[in-house]
């Protein structure tokens, strides 16, 4: 089967080419991703999603918009702190003060913003690697300097790994929980080897739990819920637009306890940090505030993606492996046994037709990783693993 992929609507692909109702080619220019691809490539690099938006949040932007879009109440004025903390009560078992939360146009901007604040030049910053770009450039940003730690190592009982970096030089340990680009989720014991070590040299932590709806082998721990010493420390960053498909919406919030080490960041940042206002706040509260039938399904969809994808591109003889994640829509591909002599991601786009993210975004080895996307269409990632295992 060969699918020539012109746009995408989901349940459109089938055997033979793929025709998108008229009706439906404009979402071509509202994506980033399917702009960028051209027609007979299938893009799997971007992390959105290609599924269609949770109902539930589509209805609470449509009564926001049916008023005049003034400023909002204070977001601990007008139900959207209240339904962040009771989220937390439920999901987590965490008594959170609605105060204690920080509305945020990004979870990029505030770790740029964050670690502008508590960096000086020449302070390191630990964070996990393979990591997303915007991690290690928020650290050396701030003047900073940033000191990796092997993901996988670490999370594989090699907590020594982390021992070894950590010093009286140490400010902040950046935590990517679920992590990106790998997938990888970290157990109870990681994070209280992790908190017990930052107790010990009196560190901050950034913990962003951008991910952490979309566990799909175990549950997520937030680091924050391991006991008053780690909740004072830790500073997260969460919100809907990975586990809801709202990217383009932007919003985020994060969360730190009142009498904790970071209660005074977000006041010495002010204005800098864009505060999100009607459309972004109904938005946050919906996917917060209701049991999303929505978020449910999409979950399944993405186990039955990621089950099929790690079968099929690891088959024998395709030169790729991958580790099954417990979280996230991405697989990160090693392409080690395909030996390649310039980027993969770029080489295999030019060959077979799928586009994936350079493994240069996570200051990998371009030659050898890549991350793949698996939030989209069944067929079409059927097609996209048929060529990536055949080419």
């Amino acid at each position: 089967m060969t699918v020539k992929v012109d746009d995408l609507a989901p349940g459109e692909v089938r055997d033979g080419p793929v025709r998108v109702p008229r009706a439906l080619r404009g979402r071509r220019a509202l994506s980033a991703k399917w702009r960028g691809a051209a027609p007979a490539v299938i893009p799997v690099d971007i992390a959105d999603m290609d599924f269609p938006l949770d109902p539930v949040i589509r209805a609470a932007v449509r009564r926001a918009v049916r008023e005049p879009l003034v400023y909002p109440p204070h977001y601990t004025a007008n139900g959207t702190a209240e339904v962040l903390a009771a989220f937390y009560r439920q999901a987590y078992a965490m008594l959170v003060d609605p105060a204690e939360f920080w509305l945020v146009s990004s979870c990029v901007a505030a770790s740029y913003l964050l670690l502008n604040d508590v960096l000086t030049p020449g302070d390191e910053a630990v964070y996990f690697a393979p990591s997303y770009e915007h991690i290690p450039r928020s650290i050396t940003g701030a003047g900073g300097v940033p000191v990796p730690v092997d993901i996988h190592g670490y999370l594989d009982g090699a907590w020594s790994l982390l021992d070894r970096v950590v010093s009286g030089r140490t400010r902040v340990i950046y935590v990517c929980n679920p992590h990106n680009p790998t997938g990888r989720t970290f157990g109870a014991g990681a994070l209280r080897h992790l908190a017990g070590l930052a107790a010990k040299w009196n560190i901050l932590v950034v913990s962003n739990e951008l991910h952490g709806r979309l566990v799909l082998t175990g549950r997520h721990i937030p680091l924050a819920s391991l006991g008053e010493d780690a909740r004072a420390r830790t500073l997260t960053l969460s919100g809907p637009t990975k586990s809801h498909n709202m990217s383009g919406l932007g919003v985020a919030f994060a969360l730190f306890a009142r009498d904790g080490r970071w209660r005074d960041s977000p006041g010495r940042i002010g204005a800098r940090m864009t505060m999100p206002k009607t459309v972004q706040q109904a938005a946050l509260r919906a996917a917060y505030g209701t049991d999303s039938r929505w978020l449910r399904q999409t979950l399944v969809r993405l186990r039955v993606n990621r089950d099929f994808a790690v079968a099929g591109l690891t088959a024998a003889g395709s030169g790729i492996a991958v580790r099954r994640p417990e979280a996230t829509y991405f697989l990160w591909l090693d392409l080690g046994g395909r030996s390649f002599t310039e980027d993969a991601a770029e080489r295999l786009e030019r060959t077979c037709g799928v586009r994936l993210m350079s493994g240069r975004k996570f200051g990998a080895e371009g030659r050898r990783w890549a991350r793949m996307s698996l939030a989209t269409d069944r067929n079409l990632i059927r097609e996209a693993v048929r060529r990536l295992a055949g080419s």
